[in-house]
């Protein structure tokens, strides 16, 4: 009997954990990566840059749960070469159904994400910047099974990516990054007190764009390793569980014009991925759609 309770409790637990990795728009590589390229590869005198971006993902979970994050994200980068500052912010409204009926709904705020950085290397055919990232959270996790937006915990991290130029409309882009978040605090429907972190994330990027004339196309592929989470209490099965490879294919139109005092980009967004696993708290499909204006003064 005992064990009988000992396993059920175990399953309880693992639902409730089920949704403690947020996701997040600002930590997103993809979007990261897009948004630091120079809207114009000619050199100017513009030092700031202004983003504004719609989005809506869906995530399909392998245990049948579905959701929505809609929403907007807004970026400022301050560029004096070689170094530049960025910050990120987003909201978004939350959507979670089981069999087609809605068990949750919310409006909730990003983590707050400032990077700084500088080029190592900047010439025609090759640009390579380090970069280093500090996510400061906007809101508390209260409840575990709930999804969340954002990761509600301190994270730092490195991020090196690069750009070779093969000719004036193809060039290679790749990018690795590497964060760490630090442990927070968080309840079950119980009130059971828990020290959790996700702990690692490494991210890995490899793209190719091509323009002709103010249009562009960019394709690529992206890789996301979780691991090393920690929980206190401890649950070697959800340790176990929570770690998770997700793999990720995108496709981005690119429409770039300028004015007397600007330069200005549309970017349309098309993104399909699944995580190979967990899959216990992983996404069997995830469909990302955004759009962004940014201008460059």
């Amino acid at each position: 009997m005992r064990h009988i309770l000992k396993r059920s409790w175990l399953f309880l637990a693992l639902f409730y954990f089920a949704n403690l990795f947020g996701t997040s728009m600002v930590y997103n590589f993809r979007i990261a990566q897009v948004t630091k390229q120079p809207i114009s590869e000619e050199p100017n005198n513009r030092k700031h840059t202004v983003l504004g971006l719609l989005f809506d993902l869906y995530q399909k979970k392998y245990n049948n749960l579905h959701q929505n994050f809609t929403g907007g994200m807004a970026s400022y980068m301050h560029d004096f070469a070689p170094y530049y500052v960025r910050l990120d912010f987003a909201m978004s409204h939350i959507k979670q159904s089981e069999n087609h009926i809605t068990n949750f709904t919310a409006n909730q705020t990003d983590d707050l994400l400032l990077t700084t950085g500088f080029k190592l290397t900047h010439n025609e055919r090759r640009t390579i910047t380090i970069s280093a990232l500090c996510g400061v959270p906007t809101h508390r996790l209260k409840i575990l099974q709930q999804p969340n937006f954002g990761y509600s915990q301190v994270g730092l991290g490195l991020q090196l990516d690069g750009l070779h130029n093969f000719n004036t409309q193809s060039a290679f882009i790749y990018g690795t990054r590497y964060l760490y978040f630090i442990p927070r605090t968080a309840h079950d429907a119980s009130h059971n007190k828990y020290k959790f972190s996700v702990s690692n994330v490494f991210d890995a990027l490899v793209a190719g764009k091509t323009n002709w004339g103010p249009q562009g196309l960019e394709a690529g592929y992206t890789a996301r390793f979780q691991f090393g989470a920690q929980i206190y209490p401890n649950f070697e099965d959800i340790l176990e569980k929570s770690n998770y490879i997700r793999s990720s294919w995108y496709l981005i139109y690119k429409y770039k014009f300028f004015t007397t005092h600007s330069a200005q980009r549309l970017l349309l967004n098309l993104g399909y991925g699944f995580d190979h696993k967990s899959k216990v708290f992983g996404n069997k499909d995830i469909i990302t759609l955004w759009g962004s204006w940014s201008v460059n003064f």
